[in-house]
């Protein structure tokens, strides 16, 4: 028997529209009533996270911003925000600087953001809570739990692959989505799903092994190798394809929540 459901939602639980199928919706109420623990795991920061409202009623756990911030969804009090020191966000602004000097930033905090002019050039994120450079965001009130990358005019697997190894071991390098106008996400050294699910697990008394996770980009892979039952979407990214996961169907055909019925048949 399944004990815990996890899911990505960009590219995975959501559909093309952005919003949950009602098929999805239908099948995650179901799991709760049979006892089964729902976690929502995410890229998105925990401001963007309101499409999930209709599921308060079930009590998931939300992991926001690749894990860095757990979220009691029925309550949205914040119940861990693992956050990196000033210092070393700010070394690592430096570097990639160096690297990349057309970059631009941006930080998340459990609550809030500030970025560089121009960072959100198609203004999707509504206006930051401070904007400038990056720098005078780094002081010691800030508890930064994500820093974004931007380039414009290569694709988001080319900035990983310059951005990981001058980040190296003073953090945690991920990408979650796979665009033009590319961007990767940085969170604390060892953070990702993976470890916040496994975290959650520890916390309920679950085995991993009893639970399946749902994901599409590579910033999931660690969340699906760390349970018994991983499945991805068939426009899943390659770097999990080629892992061998179970592949179960379109995430814009409400995959995910056939799936969930099946298992819990």
């Amino acid at each position: 028997m399944i004990a815990l459901i996890a899911t990505d939602l960009d590219g995975t639980f959501l559909g093309a529209d952005k919003l949950p199928s009602a098929e999805n919706t239908e099948a995650m109420f179901a799991a709760a009533d049979a006892g089964v623990h729902v976690v929502f795991a995410t890229g998105r920061p925990y401001r963007w996270l309101t499409v999930l409202d209709p599921f308060r009623p079930i009590h998931p756990t939300l992991l926001a911003s690749n894990g860095v911030v757990s979220v009691n969804a029925a309550t949205g009090k914040v119940l861990h925000d693992l956050y990196m020191t000033p210092q070393t966000v700010a070394g690592i602004v430096c570097d990639v600087r160096q690297a990349l000097p057309h970059a631009l930033f941006c930080t998340e905090e459990a609550t809030q953001w500030f970025s560089e002019e121009g960072f959100d050039r198609w203004q999707i994120s509504g206006p930051p809570d401070g904007e400038g450079q990056i720098e005078s965001f780094l002081g010691d009130d800030h508890r930064i739990v994500k820093l974004l990358v931007r380039t414009f005019g290569f694709p988001s697997d080319e900035l990983f692959q310059i951005v990981k190894p001058i980040v190296g071991d003073r953090g945690t390098v991920s990408l979650s989505a796979t665009m033009t106008d590319s961007l990767v996400e940085i969170a604390g050294r060892g953070v990702s799903k993976g470890s916040a699910l496994k975290q959650v697990c520890d916390d309920l008394g679950i085995d991993p092994a009893d639970a399946a996770a749902f994901g599409d980009m590579p910033n999931d892979l660690t969340m699906l190798e760390t349970v018994g039952h991983p499945y991805i979407v068939s426009g899943a990214h390659p770097v999990l394809r080629d892992r061998g996961f179970a592949i179960i169907g379109n995430h814009d055909e409400s995959a995910v929540g056939r799936k969930v019925r099946a298992l819990l048949d």
